[in-house]
C-alpha cells in the first residue's frame, strides 16, 4: 500500500501538466530563444507571487513549527537576506543578460488565472495550501525545471546564452524545499479529512499550472500562423 507521500508524488508525476504538456514536449525536441524568453517572462510573475503564497499559508496556522518551515523556505527564496541572491533577482538578471526586461503588459491571461487561483487557495485553507505549495509547486517545479534546463542546455550548445544560474539555484532549492514540505504535510495532515484537503489543493494547483502552459502554447500557435 502506498504511503501518503507516494500518493502525492504520483498525483504530480502522472498529471497532464507533465504527461500531456504539448508545449513542454515540443521544447524538449527543440527550443528556440524566443520560447525560452516567453517561459522565463511568465515565470517571473510566478516568482514574484511565490513568496506571497508561503506568507499567506503561514498566516493560516498558529502552529509555530509549521510557520518555521514555511518562513524558512521564504528566507531561502529571498536569498537569505541578500537581495541580489533572491530567486526573482537572479531571474531578472538572467533576462537582462539576454537584453530583456519584464513589464506588467507581458503577463498572459492564463498566467494571471494561475496566479489568482494560487492566491485563492493559499488564503482559504491551510491543508489545501500545503498541497498546492508542496507537491504541486516545489516538487512539480523540480521536474519541470529539470526538463527546461535540458532544453536550455541544448539551446546553449547552438547559440550564445548566459550561464544558467537561474536553473541551478532553483533546482537545488526545489529539491530541499520539496522534502521539507513533504515532511511538514506528513506531520500535520494526520487524519483523512486533512489528507483529502491536501490532495484537493494539489490537484487544483496542478490543473491551474496546466492552464499556465496553455497560455504559452497559444502564443506559439499565434506566432507560427
Amino acid at each position: 500500500m502506498k504511503t501518503f507521500r507516494e500518493e502525492l508524488i504520483d498525483q504530480v508525476k502522472y498529471h497532464p501538466v507533465l504527461t500531456a504538456n504539448l508545449w513542454l514536449e515540443e521544447k524538449e525536441e527543440k527550443m528556440e530563444k524566443s520560447d525560452l524568453l516567453l517561459w522565463l517572462k511568465q515565470e517571473y510573475f510566478v516568482s514574484v507571487d511565490f513568496v506571497n503564497w508561503f506568507l499567506n499559508t503561514a498566516a493560516l496556522t498558529n502552529f509555530v513549527p509549521s510557520k518555521i518551515v514555511l518562513v524558512h523556505n521564504i528566507w531561502e527564496e529571498l536569498g537569505e537576506g541578500k537581495e541580489e541572491d533572491s530567486h526573482v533577482s537572479i531571474l531578472r538578471k538572467f533576462l537582462s543578460e539576454m537584453g530583456e526586461t519584464v513589464t506588467q503588459e507581458d503577463i498572459l491571461p492564463e498566467t494571471r488565472a494561475y496566479l489568482d487561483l494560487m492566491k485563492r487557495i493559499t488564503t482559504t485553507d491551510f491543508y489545501s495550501a500545503l498541497g498546492a505549495l508542496g507537491p504541486a509547486n516545489e516538487y512539480l517545479l523540480k521536474l519541470e525545471y529539470s526538463r527546461m534546463y535540458k532544453s536550455y542546455s541544448d539551446l546553449k550548445s547552438r547559440i550564445t546564452l548566459p550561464e544558467g544560474k537561474f536553473f541551478q539555484v532553483n533546482l537545488e532549492a526545489d529539491e530541499s524545499h520539496a522534502e521539507k514540505m513533504f515532511r511538514l504535510i506528513e506531520t500535520v495532515a494526520t487524519d483523512p479529512e486533512k489528507m483529502q484537503k491536501v490532495r484537493e489543493g494539489s490537484k487544483l494547483a496542478l490543473d491551474a499550472r496546466l492552464v499556465f502552459y496553455e497560455g504559452l502554447k497559444k502564443i506559439v500557435s499565434q506566432v507560427s500562423r
